[in-house]
């Protein structure tokens, strides 16, 4: 699955560059500089399905997976 992969080069990131994920990913304005550290972050995703992606977010969204507790 196609989150699955985005979730391993996650968890290949710094505190630091995961923290700056979060925040760019809550922003209503992405500048230059965040398209550009993504892409530095994100790695190589050519092989990625851009549309099975969204779907896979969507539907993600949908569900409460996240364990009782847990604070982000």
């Amino acid at each position: 699955m196609a989150l699955d992969k985005i979730f391993d080069e996650i968890k290949k990131l710094s505190p630091a560059e995961r923290y700056k994920l979060r925040v760019m990913l809550e922003l209503d304005e992405i500048t230059e500089e965040d398209i550009e550290l993504s892409k530095q972050a994100a790695g190589s995703w050519d092989d990625i399905d851009a549309d099975q992606l969204i779907k896979d977010i969507y539907e993600k969204r949908l569900k409460n997976s996240r364990p009782q507790g847990v604070k982000w």
